[in-house]
């Protein structure tokens, strides 16, 4: 019997993981041609759509002759029991077997799809719309265990709105939310019929982090790349205070939007900071209609996740920080940085010092709560 200790908030879907056919399969007809398909390039099988190729990466393993290879480049020794063909990460039946392992009971995935750069508006749309279809479909599976996220169209407010509701009538209970593909700023006026929609049908909003789709990393010359990776997860907090500051979060007191992977120690410095533009600005923070500190709205509604942070662990020793409010974990599953499946001892450093309700609080209860999940039975 598993006894389940950790939601996760934080998984991944990557590209090498999809069915090679998936959207050969599925979509129009008159998109076939330039559709995602893959194909094999000079001994590796890579994804290519519009005659171009993505990436250099390996795709569709499942089809691939390295595809034992794979496997045990990402699961070790735990590659033993998964078949040839397997693709973990988009297999229902080996999620839960593997969420099992680490007693995790909820898992909530982020996809590559959002960073795939498409000319033709119509054939990304028809990809964001089969690729939403088959995550319904693994939802399906365990619907208060599986959560892979259906990919809002931002490029589009228009369609985001009509696909939210799309996903709403198959029982969709949280989507992501591209923040670097967005068509209009986050806090522009267009997106309120969307907030709205989240509210009434009860679905979380889901941002994770990553370029736009496209967008290349830095050159590896003089130490570029290292720096865009150790600044990443600051990227959240421009769209966080914007939502605070815009009245988003004030207007839509039951919207719940969460920050995938940004880690956690800066939170309570950005808390702090948007309170002190409040009171050095008075007038700007009038105009706003603000009727609280914008970090309450934070601590209300907004959560981030990490996978080990040990100076949020720090800080959760102070609970006038905020950490304890906005605090959320998640695996990070399958990737190499991740924790899994034994998370016992970076939780057991995090958590040092601290009561065993804030603990469960942050790696068990929020996820619940967040997504509106039932938790398993007792």
């Amino acid at each position: 019997m598993t006894i389940y200790k950790y939601n996760s908030a934080d998984n991944h879907l990557d590209q090498r993981w999809i069915p090679a056919d998936l959207w050969q399969s599925r979509v129009a007809s008159n998109f076939r041609r330039d559709a995602p398909k893959v194909v094999e390039r000079d001994g590796s099988w890579v994804w290519e759509w519009e005659g171009r190729i993505f990436g250099g990466r390996d795709g569709g393993s499942a089809d691939s002759p390295d595809n034992r290879r794979i496997l045990e480049e990402h699961y070790g020794t735990h590659a033993d029991g998964l078949p040839d063909g397997a693709l973990p990460p988009a297999d229902p039946e080996i999620i839960l077997r593997h969420m099992d392992m680490a007693g995790i009971w909820a898992y909530v995935g982020y996809a590559a799809v959002r960073k795939w750069q498409v000319g033709d508006v119509a054939l990304r749309h028809e990809i964001h719309r089969v690729y939403n279809d088959w995550m319904m479909e693994l939802n399906a599976v365990q619907p208060d265990r599986l959560l892979m996220l259906p990919i809002m169209p931002v490029f589009d407010p228009g369609a985001t709105l009509v696909e939210l509701e799309r996903m709403k009538a198959l029982g969709c209970k949280a989507v992501e939310f591209p923040v670097a593909d967005l068509a209009e700023d986050i806090w522009a006026e267009c997106w309120d019929p969307f907030w709205s929609a989240c509210e009434d049908g009860n679905v979380t909003v889901c941002s994770h982090i990553g370029d736009s789709a496209g967008a290349p990393y830095p050159p590896t010359t003089r130490g570029a790349r290292m720096a865009y990776f150790s600044c990443v997860p600051f990227s959240a907090a421009k769209p966080i205070s914007e939502l605070a500051y815009s009245g988003t979060l004030m207007r839509h007191p039951r919207l719940r939007y969460n920050y995938g992977e940004c880690r956690a120690g800066w939170g309570p410095m950005l808390l702090q900071w948007m309170d002190r533009q409040a009171i050095e600005r008075p007038g700007l923070f009038a105009d706003t209609g603000l009727k609280e500190m914008p970090s309450a709205y934070v601590r209300r509604q907004v959560t981030i996740t990490y996978e080990e942070d040990y100076v949020a662990g720090m800080l959760l020793h102070h609970p006038e920080s905020g950490m304890a409010d906005i605090l959320m974990w998640g695996a990070d599953y399958p990737h190499g940085q991740g924790v899994w499946p034994d998370a016992s001892q970076v939780m057991d450093r995090m958590f040092e010092g601290l009561d065993d309700g804030l603990r469960r609080r942050i790696v068990f209860d929020r996820c619940l709560e967040v997504f509106d999940l039932e938790g398993p039975p007792v």
